[in-house]
């Protein structure tokens, strides 16, 4: 530090006056001997009674003080760097494979369960999903059984009486008889859809382009105006089956009651997005969502054809949401846009 007259002081230490090393030697302390840091102003009267006022020298950034702190930060940086990464890796791993887990059980119910490993804590939690998943699947199955067997033995009393109305007068036996066959339509539908199901079918990827391509070259084949448009590629991993039978209601329901299908395959984020469009005359706001509701049929398809026992767009839905994906109508610019959203395959 400088002072007036040039000469060189110091702090908590021994001070020479402005004479140099030949001068008067005073001694003092500031604050108990501890060193003042910053910005500051010290004054000392000398014996001959004038004034020795001491101010810091500006330094500059860094100085070797800082730099020493920063060298030394640094270096404890690099040795735990490698060390917290290997820590954090090891407690996020497990929690990876949960996200995993919850978006393979999302797209396929019957999906492998979770594998055992990691710290305690991650392990009970790995016990606790597989155990929920096992549950959900017994509840569905179980569900699912029921509804078979109802179906399956409604068909007795349906056979009785399609006996006994045989002796029957003619006007009322054809009345009976249509809603038999009515009522017999929609469990031979009901038992179908419950088989395929119960049935636990593999998973793998698939062109969803060639799979649609096809579906319209048969649509074609038996004289349905059905025509694809704009399309992308996209690989999605599915049941082929499940999805063949998915578009194949929504294609046969654009026909039926739009009279043609215009099919269009893109990719939106993460999702292959396909769009089936009709000429038909659409649906009102309310109804959009309520003819996803099994044997629920629209006053239009009424009229229209009293042959459908309204499970096809429910069917579809159930199919796509077991994919991961969904279903949904829209009106469109003249009739009817049947959007389906299935998650891209990420291999």
């Amino acid at each position: 530090m400088s002072g007036p007259g040039g000469g060189r002081y110091f702090l908590g230490g021994e001070f020479r006056g402005p004479d140099g090393p030949h001068g008067p030697r005073t001694r003092f302390m500031i604050e108990g001997g501890r060193p003042m840091m910053g910005d500051f102003t010290a004054a000392m009267r000398q014996s001959d009674g004038a004034w020795v006022v001491v101010r810091p020298r500006p330094e500059s950034f860094p100085n070797d003080w800082q730099l020493r702190l920063m060298l030394w930060l640094a270096g404890s940086l690099l040795l735990v760097l490698p060390l917290g990464y290997l820590f954090a890796r090891r407690i996020t791993a497990p929690i990876g494979r949960f996200a995993r887990a919850a978006e393979a059980l999302g797209r396929d119910p019957n999906a492998p369960m979770m594998t055992l490993s990691g710290p305690a804590e991650i392990g009970q939690a790995a016990r606790a999903f597989n155990d929920m998943q096992a549950r959900l699947k017994r509840y569905v199955d179980d569900r699912t059984a029921m509804m078979g067997a109802i179906s399956h033995d409604l068909r007795t009393p349906l056979a009785r009486i399609r006996f006994k109305m045989e002796a029957a007068s003619d006007p009322l036996k054809q009345a009976v008889i249509v809603d038999l066959e009515q009522m017999e339509q929609m469990i031979a539908s009901v038992l179908a859809f419950i088989r395929y199901a119960s049935a636990s079918r593999p998973r793998e990827r698939l062109d969803l382009l060639s799979l649609l391509e096809c579906l319209v070259d048969e649509a074609v084949e038996v004289g349905q105006d059905v025509a694809m448009e704009a399309v992308g590629p996209a690989t999605v991993e599915a049941d082929a089956l499940g999805l063949q039978r998915l578009f194949r209601n929504l294609i046969d329901n654009a026909v039926k009651y739009g009279d043609r299908a215009r099919v269009s395959l893109s990719r939106q984020g993460g999702e292959a997005v396909v769009e089936i469009t009709d000429d038909g005359p659409g649906l009102p706001p309310g109804e959009l969502e309520r003819v996803f509701e099994p044997f629920y049929r629209a006053e239009s398809a009424r009229t229209l054809d009293g042959s459908g026992v309204g499970l096809g767009l429910a069917v579809a839905r159930s199919l796509a949401r077991a994919h991961g994906g969904d279903v949904s109508l829209a009106a469109g610019a003249r009739g009817l846009i049947a959007q389906v959203r299935l998650p891209l395959s990420n291999a």
